[in-house]
Order: C-alpha cells, then structure tokens, then sequence
C-alpha cells in the first residue's frame, strides 16, 4: 500500500550513535553534533536537516532509565526507522483531529531546550504505541522552527535535498495518519527500512550494518 503523511522527523535507532553519525557523514551528510535529551529520557540524538520541512533524527541510548525501555525493547529487534514523527500547525488542533479518528493518545506536552542559536520550543502528543506496533509515534510543533532548520545544517556534500518517501514494515498500521493537517509530503510504502531523498544523482548508501536502513537519492 501507499501513503503520503505530513512527516516532521524520522527516528532511526542505533546501538552506537557514534558510529552511526560517522556512518552518515561518510556517505556524505551533514550530521548535528550530538545533543542529550534530559536525564531522564536517557537519550541523545545527531541529526540530518533537509529541505522542505523535515529531518532525520539518529537516536541512541546513553543512560538505561524507564522513560527508554519502550526504545531499548525495540532496539533489542533491530536498529533502524523506529519512529515517526508527524508535522502540525497546530498541536491542539491534531490532537484533537487524533481523537475523532478514535487514536488514543498522551496529553499535548510543551518542551524546550537551549543550543549555541537559542531556544528550541516545541509541543508535543504522544500517541499510544499500540496504534503502531513497532514505532513510536508522536504529533509535533515546532515554535521555533527557524532555530532548527538552518541554510548551514541542510546543506549536505551528497547533495541531498528534501525527504521524499519511505519504506516501513508497518505502512498498513499508519493509514489512519493520512493527511493530518491536509498535508502532504512524504510517501510510505510497505518495505524494508529504506529513505528515498532528492538530490543531484541517484546514489545508493548501505547503512543496515551500523544504522539498520538502506539510504537512496533520487534526481528531483
């Protein structure tokens, strides 16, 4: 089957975010710095800024703790796309789209964090990982989004522009996600873990080894 979802961010879970951030830089990406979420979360993250509104965030465990025992349980099955995150407008407005759809979900959730450009602030709702076996999902908003996406962190040696579709396991689980917001950007199609992104040429990266997902760039 065929989807196309509004796509904020894409999780890719790895045992060793390390190897996982050189693994991306070496096909040719522009990789953040690592940054830890709080110290109850227990995680951190690199990632891969695009074009068009979305990013690919690469995730790992630093400190085992309870809020990560969903993550760890999925990485003990395999690293790769374990998460996704869909674009609003408006978190208030999708949760309560969520709702209607009969989706249950977390309380909408305000967080922020400083970086060398500022404050990030963004909101968020968590939705119930039973809806989408084997990812963790969430609606978010970015408050700050100028912060985030930024000319010199999308700018990529590959070439690689905007995120256009991907492949997951679970597509069929995610059909009730179709166009929130009345928006569309990312197709999803049943498969194994794999990105598509335009760029320049068409290049094949095979990273299942070290980050479990195959990476391809198409000409626009």
């Amino acid at each position: 089957m065929s989807l196309h979802l509004a796509i904020d961010h894409v999780v890719v879970l790895v045992p060793d975010l390390a190897l996982a951030g050189a693994a991306f830089e070496g096909a040719g990406f522009h990789v953040t710095p690592q940054t830890e979420h709080s110290a109850a979360m227990g995680t951190a993250n690199r990632c891969v800024m695009l074009h068009g509104g979305s990013y690919i965030e690469i995730m790992g465990i630093v400190t085992q703790t309870p809020a990560n025992a969903p993550w760890r349980a999925l990485l003990r099955t395999s690293a790769g796309i374990r998460g996704l995150a869909f674009a609003s407008d408006d978190i208030e407005t999708t949760a309560s789209a969520l709702s209607a759809r009969g989706i249950a979900t977390e309380p909408v959730r305000h967080f922020s964090r400083m970086t060398g450009e500022g404050e990030l602030r963004f909101s968020v709702t968590r939705i119930d990982p039973g809806e989408t076996p084997g990812l963790q999902c969430l609606a978010c908003q970015h408050h700050t989004a100028d912060l985030l996406w930024r000319a010199d962190t999308m700018t990529h040696d590959n070439g690689a522009d905007r995120l256009v579709s991907m492949t997951v396991p679970q597509a069929d689980r995610l059909k009730s996600f179709a166009d929130l917001d009345g928006k569309v950007r990312v197709g999803v199609e049943t498969g194994s873990n794999r990105l598509v992104l335009s760029g320049p040429r068409r290049q094949v990266y095979d990273l299942r080894s070290v980050c479990g997902v195959e990476l391809e760039i198409v000409p626009a």
